[in-house]
């Protein structure tokens, strides 16, 4: 719905900022808001309840929203502990911690025991991938076509597979691999 916001920065408080967008002045929920002046673009989460107000959460990058979403989707993680996740561990390092399976660094965020914190982990070790991982479904195709995983994983190194069909992957992939860049 708001896809993004961009404005000056004219109020800051511990977890939000108010932006001044033409003549308006709009608050908007981030996770730590210290970093946050002049003019910025924040990427939104606009969240309508049943009862209550509508609140606009913003996020520096759209990894960091994407993992806000992520974590909304666990049972018992609301907002204000999403916010404070994010407020402690910025995407790389949370996405270290899921892989890693390291849950004891997320009990030191207020609001969050351990077996949430186990909880979360746990839902989020199957969503978050690590940096070069290739998609399942392609690495299979590769590998019926007689592909290794490391020349698979070594071939696509700093390609942006995100929007590319299976078939586009596929074609890029064979095209890197049988050594033509074109």
């Amino acid at each position: 719905m708001v896809e993004f916001i961009t404005g000056e920065v004219v109020e800051r408080g511990e977890n939000f900022v108010v932006l001044k967008c033409g003549n308006f002045g709009i608050k908007v929920l981030t996770p730590s808001s210290k970093e946050l002046s002049g003019q910025i673009t924040l990427f939104t989460q606009l969240i309508l309840p049943a009862e209550g107000s509508p609140t606009l959460y913003g996020f520096r990058t759209k990894e960091e929203r994407e993992i806000f979403r992520l974590l909304q989707k666990i049972p018992k993680v609301g907002t204000k502990v999403a916010l404070s996740i994010l407020s402690n561990f910025n995407p790389e390092e949370l996405k270290n911690i899921v892989l890693s399976g390291d849950y004891e660094k997320l009990t030191k965020v207020p609001g969050l025991g351990r077996k949430l914190s186990q909880r979360i982990v746990l839902e989020l070790k199957g969503k978050i991938k690590e940096e070069g991982e290739i998609p399942e479904e392609l690495y299979q195709v590769l590998k019926a076509l007689g592909y290794k995983r490391s020349e698979v994983k070594s071939a696509l190194k700093g390609i942006n597979l995100e929007g590319l069909s299976l078939e586009e992957a596929v074609k890029e992939a064979v095209k890197r691999l049988s050594g033509s860049k074109a």
